[in-house]
């Protein structure tokens, strides 16, 4: 990775995200040698005992409050803008912020570019009645907003300049809550909005696969595994009592397929922490 990239997470303070964030840690540093910074968003509880299992294995972790609530609802995917918000003063100006989502594991290392840019993801339709409805709300011009709609039908991770990076987060959550109610893919949307009325443009990447089919094989530096089906998806380990089964999969998968790739990542995982408590005695946690 060029060395003006910072790769940031944002994690809720949960089991079904800590272990996310354990896996994403242990392939950023295997794969790309980089240490990227993960961001617990409060939850009013101490930290889940992942976070300190990072900690103790050298991650660079760091707490910010919870964006979550806002005027209208709870919505957890606020605190992707919060993180974005944080990152840009933890980075110098000159520096890129890499956004990312703790369900991702890298394959090999990505040619990010260095100027505002997301992941290309096609489910995205800003021609939707949400979205055409927030775009008014959210005083948007609709030309302008045609003129780049193409653009920004994308997701994490995202590029961004810091010094683009606390506005665009500021206005990203202000974004967010002209959506109500609100969906998950409309922190997507959001920040497409927020890149308009800032006249930023935003290049198209594709660096990512999805585990929608995970017997395809792996053709892409990232697995964003936010699918699965039903032999294995994330939100079986969801709760605390199953959490810990996730680092002990039984499955027979296929050499160089997606869900192969996952496993496999999640087994070295585990040897990784098992070996960290000996490995990085000193906690570093902010």
């Amino acid at each position: 990775m060029k060395p003006a990239h910072h790769i940031f997470v944002s994690a809720e303070n949960n089991p079904y995200c800590g272990w996310q964030a354990k896996l994403f840690y242990f392939s950023c540093v295997t794969r790309l040698n980089h240490q990227p910074t993960i961001i617990v968003h409060d939850s009013g509880r101490p930290w889940h005992r992942d976070f300190f299992d990072l900690a103790r294995a050298g991650a660079r972790v760091c707490s910010a409050p919870s964006y979550a609530q806002s005027v209208n609802d709870y919505y957890p995917p606020r605190n992707t803008a919060g993180t974005l918000i944080h990152a840009a003063d933890m980075c110098r100006q000159d520096e890129l912020i890499v956004l990312c989502d703790p369900d991702m594991i890298f394959v090999s290392e990505p040619d990010f570019p260095e100027s505002l840019s997301g992941n290309f993801y096609s489910y995205m339709d800003y021609d939707g009645a949400e979205v055409v409805a927030a775009t008014q709300s959210f005083k948007v011009p609709q030309a302008r907003l045609e003129k780049q709609k193409e653009e920004l039908r994308c997701g994490v991770p995202y590029v961004i300049p810091t010094s683009q990076a606390l506005r665009l987060g500021q206005l990203w959550l202000q974004a967010v809550d002209a959506f109500p109610p609100r969906r998950w893919i409309d922190i997507m949307h959001a920040f497409g909005l927020a890149a308009v009325r800032l006249r930023l443009r935003v290049t198209l990447t594709d660096l990512v696969d999805s585990d929608e089919n995970p017997k395809a094989h792996v053709g892409r530096d990232i697995i964003h595994y936010c699918y699965g089906d039903e032999t294995w998806e994330k939100r079986t380990f969801a709760e605390e009592e199953k959490a810990g089964e996730v680092w002990f999969p039984k499955i027979e998968t296929k050499k160089g397929t997606i869900l192969n790739e996952i496993l496999s990542q999640i087994i070295e995982a585990r040897e990784f922490y098992d070996s960290a408590y000996f490995a990085y005695p000193t906690f570093r946690f902010l």
